[in-house]
């Protein structure tokens, strides 16, 4: 088999080549965070072994760079010359209340599921 025929294999398999996958030095600095890092909390935060895509690993990482950049501004508008994990902690509030709404939302969620059960119980009381 040419080394075509073994690429088009591989891309109709789902997996990448291995050069399709590698982030170069030069990129790498670039990047906000050492891409390896990265890379290694998605895999340790992960039940099943993925691959992961090159665009996919770019992209967190700039990601992960724009909201350190947010948190920065955000601690910027402080009056302090000196800022501490007080100043840190408040600039993160947003982010961390996203987590704290959505684990409200499931709680709301599960509140409404139980009302409806109850009150299809008590229409069908009525009913009968």
């Amino acid at each position: 088999m040419d080394e075509e025929t073994q690429k088009q294999v591989v891309q109709t398999q789902g997996e990448v080549p291995a050069e399709e996958e590698e982030i170069t030095e030069e990129e790498d600095e670039k990047l906000p965070f050492p891409n390896a890092r990265v890379v290694k909390i998605l895999k340790e935060n992960m039940k099943s072994e993925h691959q992961i895509r090159t665009a996919v690993k770019r992209e967190l990482n700039n990601f992960l760079g724009d909201i350190a950049k947010e948190i920065a501004q955000e601690m910027d508008k402080e009056p302090y010359f000196t800022l501490d994990t007080e100043h840190l902690h408040k600039a993160m509030k947003k982010y961390k209340e996203v987590d704290l709404m959505r684990k409200r939302m499931e709680v709301i969620k599960k509140l409404l599921e139980k009302q409806k059960v109850e009150i299809e119980e008590k229409i069908l009381e009525i009913e009968v």
